[in-house]
């Protein structure tokens, strides 16, 4: 049996708050090679000893579920345990009886290989990934499935954003700490404590979003989405909103 987005986005709409919560699906394969997660976010989450682990999916994973989630604001993962596990039960809980799981990596793999790899966006100058649809103002996040798919994608060309070619890359000048950026973020020790450390996340309205902000192709697609979307989900931060 094969399963359609559609489908899928049938069952998170069920869970969702679509008035505000706005996003976007599109689904791959496994790669061949698995990219770990970054040195940093390990760092960063306190998963020292995960740094240098080899991650492999089972053969029994077909297909790999890109949830594109609008967001303009910094540091709201609060999606994880607000949605996630309720969508993951209740997809189970209507395709387990044709044998097919859903299931999740507790966010250990790299997000960016299958969200380019699946068409999702594309690897801007910033090394963060472009949405076509929201910019960089984007998280992402996956589902894993036993379940095919006919709209899979499998890109391996052609994944930099090319309106970073060419440009005069006010993302890099507009960096506080004069961060290089060249598709890959050189000097992301730099960054590291302006995007993540333990008072910036309790305090998201401080964390550096300048090279995102800085960005006229991402700012234009914003300019097109209503204000309602993006906001703080985390009730703790709903002063900011």
């Amino acid at each position: 049996m094969k399963l359609t987005l559609k489908q899928i986005s049938d069952v998170t709409d069920s869970v969702v708050d679509t008035d505000v919560f706005l996003y976007d699906l599109h689904v791959t394969t496994p790669p061949e090679n698995l990219t770990r997660q970054r040195h940093q976010d390990f760092v960063v989450n306190g998963k020292e000893s995960e740094i240098d682990k080899e991650y492999k999916l089972t053969s029994k994973c077909n297909s790999i579920i890109v949830w594109s989630i609008f967001t303009k604001v910094a540091a709201d993962y609060f999606y994880k345990t607000k949605y996630l596990p309720e969508i993951l039960d209740k997809l189970n809980q209507k395709f387990n009886q044709y044998d097919i799981d859903f299931g999740y990596d507790d966010y250990n793999l790299n997000r960016k290989q299958f969200a380019v790899r699946s068409g999702a966006g594309k690897i801007s100058k910033t090394s963060i990934v472009f949405s076509e649809k929201f910019g960089l103002n984007v998280k992402f996040d996956l589902i894993f499935t036993n379940a095919v798919f006919d709209e899979c994608n499998e890109l391996s060309d052609k994944l930099l954003y090319e309106n970073c070619e060419g440009c005069d890359a006010p993302c890099q000048s507009n960096c506080p700490q004069e961060c290089r950026m060249n598709y890959a973020l050189v000097d992301w020790e730099k960054c590291l404590n302006f995007i993540d450390h333990e008072f910036l996340f309790e305090h998201p309205d401080q964390m550096c979003r300048l090279c995102i902000e800085s960005c006229p192709y991402s700012n234009a697609i914003l300019e097109t989405i209503d204000e309602k979307y993006g906001k703080h989900m985390n009730p703790k931060f709903s002063y900011l909103n």
